[in-house]
């Protein structure tokens, strides 16, 4: 078993391919012709701990001075530099990150899709590490709150510093040994880094925001946000995977578009296109650690036709199933 990585060098396709499950509409500015060559030497990882938590981790070299240009989902993203620097901007609000800046963390809340940029420099050097919290993760864990609470639909930027404990956990991550390692135990060590990463910098006494108070404590208990998620739920345990929408409601005790409006409500999207992304991030996973056939994967995601299954992984993740399984084999046979 093993989660796409990239060694040495990167170029455009591979930093599209890596980056598919955590942005949308992703551009790169630079030339095409430096785009089909390496863009950042170095190493990158993506891991999904849990249905809708992933760890990013990147110690890479910028070759060209890259700036990308991508759609974040509605959610909460964490960010920690454990060296260099990283300038980012989320909507209109732009900030550098690292253990010369100001702050080496930064918490960032979603209500709705944002506009995200890095702006990178040629020759320069990072390691930093980013939790990506889906909303329905927060649901989950009983903090959909964290994201209600905010006053506007405008993403809220909370710089923190990490404990020193957490600091040394983090350095440790990148140690060769460590960062190379696919192995189930490796992941149950990121699955707790992450967790106590999440834990502590939410949990941090910002100047102006306090995350857990009275009012984002509560997880609400009325009858409709009980319904959502026990959806969530069906969909987490796969009972939901082969029925229809109309099946989810009747099953939850509502019509079709009550549900459906409920859904978009509290999650910001249409519920057949959370199913849509989140099947095919189950087949992408399939294909990258268990090099399932596409026909397998194709049957995961709910599609009987493997040539319409291919069409919509390309749309979602920019490749095909094939190259996806291809570059995931490659890199494990170079490891």
């Amino acid at each position: 078993m093993t989660d796409p990585a990239y060694t040495h060098s990167i170029d455009g396709k591979k930093l599209r391919e890596l980056s598919a499950p955590l942005v949308n509409h992703q551009h790169l500015d630079v030339a095409p012709a430096n785009e089909r060559s390496a863009l950042l030497s170095g190493y990158m990882k993506v891991t999904e701990l849990e249905p809708g938590m992933r760890l990013r981790l990147a110690d890479v070299q910028d070759l060209f001075g890259l700036t990308t240009r991508a759609e974040l989902p509605a959610g909460i993203k964490i960010a920690l530099v454990v060296e260099g620097s990283a300038r980012v901007k989320y909507g209109q609000q732009e900030t550098e990150l690292g253990p010369t800046e100001k702050s080496t963390g930064l918490v960032v809340v979603m209500q709705s899709p944002e506009k995200f940029t890095r702006h990178g420099r040629p020759g320069g050097r990072e390691r930093t590490l980013t939790l990506s919290l889906t909303p329905q993760w927060l649901e989950r864990r009983g903090l959909g709150k964290l994201l209600q609470a905010q006053h506007n639909h405008l993403p809220q930027l909370y710089p923190w510093t990490p404990s020193e404990k957490l600091s040394l956990a983090a350095w440790q991550l990148f140690a060769p040994t460590v960062a190379e390692r696919s192995d189930p135990i490796h992941h149950m060590q990121l699955a707790g880094f992450a967790l106590s990463l999440a834990a502590e910098s939410l949990t941090e006494p910002h100047t102006d925001v306090h995350f857990f108070d009275e009012s984002t404590a509560h997880t609400g208990s009325d009858l409709s946000d009980r319904q959502l998620a026990r959806l969530m739920s069906l969909i987490d345990n796969g009972l939901a995977r082969r029925a229809t929408q109309a099946d989810l409601a009747q099953q939850l005790g509502m019509s079709l578009s009550t549900l459906q409006r409920k859904f978009r409500a509290k999650y910001g999207e249409a519920l057949g296109q959370y199913l849509r992304r989140y099947y095919l991030g189950i087949a992408r996973e399939a294909l990258v650690r268990d090099q399932v056939s596409v026909e397998t994967a194709a049957d995961l995601a709910g599609y009987t036709s493997a040539p319409n299954f291919a069409t919509a992984f390309r749309r979602e993740f920019g490749i095909t199933p094939r190259e996806c399984r291809s570059s995931a084999r490659r890199t494990f046979i170079s490891s």
